[in-house]
């Protein structure tokens, strides 16, 4: 009775022992799989075409207080990032990572044009008609509106040129001839995130999530053969003693008994 006891302990210990492996694994798995945003706590954060931290790569100046979505890790100074429907790159050390996900991450506001001629949308901050892209007409206003940057100023106006997207053209306006922009501040508010860790990137640990997978396979097949082990030889005992204590058949004849010796084999 004791000894099953302890065979009872000891297999439920392994199967603990199981679990605990098996909830590791689908943790790293799944802090591996997190998505991530950084929150703009400053002004002059920039959104970037290429990963490269020079003028010619700035697209637009991410509104504060808003999101990025960080895709990966470029390099050591560069993440991976989208701003809505705009994928480019964010510089590390000019956002900060938090665990959460916001209900309004992106500042996409509208806008409207009043330009009497209308305004042109050109592919860089200044008016020059080897860079237009569209013409977009008196009071439209169906503009969206993704961040600003510095251009090509009329003298003694602001130097101001909004990233935008018109009829699925994205571009610059200038902004002077702009109005019916309004961007509220955004106060969501995470814990930060200090190391964010991207799918395919390793582990803290250093190992991978397929590594893990593999660990805990590994682990798990002695289990199951202790276990296997620990089960077998009570099931053999249990066959021994039935086989001991089986009652011989009887046969009757007449008023007495007689056991049939094939009986015992």
């Amino acid at each position: 009775m004791l000894k099953n006891k302890k065979n009872i302990c000891a297999i439920l210990a392994i199967f603990y022992l199981f679990i605990l492996a098996f909830s590791s694994l689908t943790a790293t798995i799944s802090h591996a799989e997190r998505q991530y945003y950084a929150k703009i706590m400053d002004n002059n954060v920039y959104f970037y075409s290429q990963p490269v931290e020079n003028t010619e790569a700035r697209l637009f100046a991410i509104p504060e207080s808003y999101f990025v979505l960080l895709l990966g890790e470029e390099n050591d100074e560069f993440y991976i990032a989208r701003y809505d429907d705009v994928d480019g790159y964010v510089l590390k050390d000019e956002v900060v990572v938090m665990d959460g996900t916001p209900s309004k991450p992106y500042a996409s506001s509208s806008f409207r044009i009043f330009a009497l001629e209308g305004m042109g949308l050109y592919s860089s901050p200044y008016i020059n008609d080897l860079n237009i892209l569209a013409n977009v007409p008196y009071l439209a206003d169906e503009l969206v509106y993704y961040g600003d940057i510095n251009g090509e100023a009329i003298p003694d106006k602001s130097n101001i040129w909004y990233y935008c997207k018109y009829n699925d053209i994205f571009g610059y306006v200038y902004s002077v001839f702009c109005d019916s922009l309004q961007v509220d501040i955004n106060n969501e508010i995470f814990n930060v995130v200090d190391v964010p860790i991207f799918s395919g990137q390793n582990s803290p640990s250093g190992l991978s999530p397929v590594a893990m997978t593999f660990i805990v396979i590994g682990v798990s097949l002695p289990c199951l053969v202790v276990i296997y082990l620990l089960i077998k030889p009570s099931f053999a005992k249990e066959k021994v003693l039935n086989n001991t204590h089986k009652i011989p058949k009887k046969k009757r004849h007449g008023d007495y008994y007689e056991f049939d010796e094939s009986d015992l084999n």
